[in-house]
This record gives C-alpha cells, structure tokens and sequence, in this order.
C-alpha cells in the first residue's frame, strides 16, 4: 500500500503537493520530470489515490472503497498509459482510447486521474491529440505526465502543465533504502549508490551481476582503438540487445566520462562514481583529452535521445561507432 510516506525524498515536491490539495489549487495537468528511477511514477501513482481517496482525515487512508481498489489495481476511474510494441512508444489509438474513455463521468470517485509514463514516447500524432485533451480541460480529469526527458515533448505540452522537478537522490538516500529494503550490506551500499548517478532503478539494477558486467564492457570499450572489424562486430552485438540495455550501457559511458573529467580537473578521488577501478581510469585518461572528453559527452548524449526514436538500432550503433572513432 503506497502513500506518502512510500517516497523517499522529494520533501518540497510532497509539501507542494499537499498545500495544492489542501488549497484546491491542483492544475489540471502536471509535469513530474527528471532521470530515470527516482520516484516521479509512485509519487504520480500516490496523488492518484490521494485524488481518489474518500477518507475524511489523513488521506490517503488505505481503507474507503477507492484506495482499496487501487492498491488491487482496478480503479475504474484510473488510466495509465505506458509505450507499447516494437516501437515502444505510445501511439494516437492509446490517446484516442483513453480520451473515450474520460469523456465519461467518473465511477467511483469524483475524478478520473490519467498517468502517462515515458511521456517523451509519444508519437507525433499522439502528442497532438493530447493537445486538443489538454486545452479544452473537463475540472473532473487530471492529467499526469511522467517524463526523463521532457524537451523532447512539444513547448505546447509543457506550457499547458505545471512542471515539477525531481532531483537525484543523495548517496545517502539510496543506501538507506538499499539496506533496509534489499538488505544490502554498507560496503556493497556505498558502491552502488555511488555508481547510481542518484536513481534508485539504477541502483536496483546493479543487484543483478550482469549489469556490473555492462559496467566493465563500457569500460573496455573506452580502451579501444576501434578498427572497421570491432564497429561492426560491436554494431552487431548491441542491435541484438534491448535499448533500455543499450541506455544503461550508455549511462555507464557517461559516468566514466565524467570521472575522466574529473580526474582532468584534479578532483579528489572520493567525488568518482568509480573510485574502487581508479588504476584503470589513470590509465585511460592519458589517451583523452578535454576536447576530445567534452566531443565523447555530447556524442553519448546523442545517442541516448536518439534511442527514443524509431531509428534502426543497428545503424545508429554503426553511426555512434565511426563518430566515436573520429574522436582523437
């Protein structure tokens, strides 16, 4: 049963939410961003039951009808919307089917609450169809998007929602809840949240050994000296896999990157996601210099939008090899 107290951290964006209920001041549409893994859906999922909730104290109260039915997972008056198929995003006929959906009165409690994750993934037409939903407002739907990557969604989406940032978790939060929850030991914890970039997904993934794994692969392969065979045998390899492994690798890159940029910058060892491999990133920063660290950054994060989109994986990957390779 989740509540308030189910989200750790975000204490301004709690209290912010709280006195906009308690003022009946809550928008219509809101905006929940930032990276991946650090509560934006369970607090959206939260201010869905609080929404819902016909308790009369403490809401929500996990006990009146609407909170019972949510927890089950069959709220009537509820509808997420999450990219679907191959293409993995989410299409006009999802908007069409939720908007024929709302444009009824609501069942169970006074309002219909739409939760759209991976907003981003919205399809040019599904994006404009939200549009004409979100500027024509009905007072009994409230509309949450969840997004790690909101200028990829129109200026006009953003502008009809109040947006509210989430911040990395600290170290500290993660390894509380490493601990306590996955009962993690404290070294283990302090390794993990510190490669965790302050997302609690991300921290989660690196209990599974395959991911440390990706972790070294990303490492490798800033080694490199890349020939013609090692793109396309790379290119290979990573069209086979799943982009949401492709991004975790990528993510990776971007961690070393970072500590190389540190380590340019003469900054102490404790600041670097990965202290514990701190021999092999001396070695490596010899053979790259700032320019060249900053070009690396930006071809990365590239690469990471460009994984949203419907390109061919196997040729983005072969695109992403040869301009990394021009980097000297």
């Amino acid at each position: 049963m989740n509540d308030w107290s189910s989200i750790q951290g975000h204490e301004q964006i709690k209290n912010d939410l709280r006195q906009l209920l308690a003022e009946k001041r809550l928008p219509h549409a809101l905006l929940f961003t930032g990276i991946e893994g650090i509560g934006k859906n369970l607090t959206a999922n939260v201010l869905a039951k609080v929404l819902f909730c016909s308790g009369e104290k403490e809401k929500p109260c996990n006990n009146c009808s609407s909170c019972r039915a949510f927890d089950a997972k069959n709220h009537p008056d509820f509808y997420c919307l999450e990219p679907e198929g191959k293409a993995n995003n989410i299409k006009i006929e999802q908007i069409r089917q939720m908007q024929s959906q709302i444009a009824l009165s609501p069942y169970l409690a006074d309002k219909r609450v739409v939760i759209i994750n991976d907003a981003e993934t919205m399809n040019e037409a599904a994006e404009n169809s939200l549009l004409k939903t979100l500027e024509e407002p009905t007072g009994d739907v409230v509309f949450i998007l969840v997004t790690a990557n909101k200028d990829l969604l129109l200026p006009t989406i953003l502008s009809r929602c109040m947006k509210l940032y989430f911040a990395p978790l600290s170290e500290d939060e993660i390894k509380i809840i490493l601990k306590s929850k996955y009962a993690v030991n404290e070294d283990k914890a302090t390794v993990i949240a510190k490669l965790s970039g302050g997302s609690m997904k991300r921290a989660i993934s690196f209990l599974d050994d395959d991911n440390f794994n990706l972790c070294q692969n990303a490492m490798d392969f800033l080694s490199k000296d890349l020939n013609a065979k090692d793109i396309w045998q790379i290119s290979d390899e990573f069209s086979a896999m799943d982009k949401a492994k492709i991004k975790q690798w990528a993510d990776f890159l971007q961690m070393i990157i970072r500590d190389l940029l540190l380590l340019q910058a003469g900054a102490d060892d404790n600041l670097l996601y990965n202290r514990d491999k701190k021999d092999v990133l001396d070695k490596l920063i010899v053979n790259f210099s700032l320019n060249r660290l900053f070009n690396c950054q930006n071809l990365i994060e590239n690469l990471v939008k460009r994984l949203s989109s419907n390109a061919d994986l196997k040729l983005m990957m072969q695109d992403f090899m040869l301009s990394w390779r021009e980097q000297k």
